[in-house]
């Protein structure tokens, strides 16, 4: 759509932005630009966020965008621009170790502070728009970003996570001599009506095997999935359990962290934060937690009770198995499983999408000049 008039307003908190108007911008695919995650991402961002909206000329919000100031104190390290580059240059991603051997100083030096836009998450930076808005819409809010980074004395701007089908944020970008380099590869699962039984026809046939022999094993084990809405009182389990699995894979975690960030989920999302469980001789001995929007579930957090469950495939069947018949019956038409581990996930169905990081160089007087 294209109007001969349109206003950019900015918001320093997302409780400040309209609710219904922003809300109409997304897509099931949008959790994280959704109001509920954006305060709990203000919380927790260390750094000052600030959220754009571009209305036409009959005052409807057609675009936004949601962006944060981010230093080299900003704790979110895989989704920071300096070192995001990093791991991709050092992960072999494309376009990556040419961006960084060009900079004329190291990464954190030469590109922090930065205003990273799209929002602070992990996978598909958006502008979120209406269906129908045109290029002058979305650049109009690209440019705006671009003048706000200059104003708080920014040394880039960065889309860290930009979908490969989101052709028109791309061309607005590459037009504007915005760097690129892939940054990622972000895994969903489709979930068809006919649920479990749809899903096994998404798996080869060796793979088939495979899955219903480990479901047999949890059913001979006398394990129970099943599902509700997070509450307080299981949290201080499933802090322990996602401890075991950080120590582990050596990560450095204590079942309070895992404490706090689920209470945080259950206050912002209630009865739309859901986990799965599975229980064994009275006792959860795995879990996986999924918010949901609109008719879309994320999985979160997970952890497991390595002791008892030996050999017994529990992380499968409590990720991916039982949450797609789940999925199913509750007419969810899509689970989101994010980046990383894509070898594992595609082996379980799921299909996975590029994700490039956009990076603008700004000239500025200083590095001390950013409020």
């Amino acid at each position: 759509m294209s109007t001969d008039r349109t206003t950019v307003r900015a918001f320093s908190r997302a409780a400040d932005v309209p609710r219904a108007p922003w809300a109409a911008l997304l897509r099931p695919e949008d959790l994280y630009l959704g109001e509920r995650w954006l305060a709990v991402a203000e919380r927790t961002a260390g750094c000052p966020m600030r959220y754009l909206t571009l209305d036409d000329g009959e005052g409807r919000s057609v675009a936004g965008l949601a962006t944060a100031l981010a230093g080299d104190d900003a704790p979110w390290v895989l989704g920071r621009p300096d070192t995001l580059l990093e791991f991709s240059a050092k992960d072999g991603r494309e376009g990556a170790a040419e961006i960084l051997a060009g900079l004329p100083a190291g990464p954190a030096e030469s590109l922090l502070p930065a205003l990273v836009c799209g929002g602070r998450h992990m996978g598909r930076s958006r502008v979120p728009r209406l269906p129908g808005t045109g290029r002058a819409e979305v650049e109009a809010l690209v440019a705006e970003a671009e003048r706000h980074a200059a104003e708080q004395g920014a040394a880039s701007v960065a889309y860290p996570f930009v979908e490969e089908g989101d052709t028109l944020l791309r061309q607005v970008l590459a037009d504007r001599g915005y760097l690129c380099h892939e940054s990622g590869r972000y895994s969903s699962l489709r979930v068809g009506e006919g649920g479990f039984e749809d899903y096994l026809g998404l798996v080869s046939a060796r793979r088939r095997r495979r899955i219903l022999t480990e479901r047999r094993r949890i059913q001979e084990a006398g394990i129970e999935l099943r599902i509700e809405p997070l509450s307080a009182g299981i949290v201080p389990r499933l802090g322990e359990l996602e401890a075991q699995l950080m120590a582990k894979y050596g990560v450095a975690w204590t079942a309070g962290q895992t404490e706090q960030v689920l209470h945080e989920m259950l206050a912002a999302f209630g009865t739309d934060a859901q986990v799965v469980l599975a229980v064994g001789d009275g006792d959860v001995r795995g879990f996986a937690t999924l918010l949901q929007f609109g008719n879309h579930w994320y999985a979160r957090q997970g952890g497991f009770d390595y002791a008892y469950q030996d050999r017994l495939p529990l992380y499968f069947e409590t990720v991916y198995y039982f949450p797609v018949e789940a999925a199913a019956r509750r007419g969810i038409e899509a689970i989101h499983y994010g980046l990383g581990s894509e070898e594992a996930k595609l082996s379980r169905g799921c299909t996975a999408e590029s994700q490039y990081s956009y990076l603008l160089p700004l000239a500025r007087p200083s590095r001390n000049t950013h409020g």
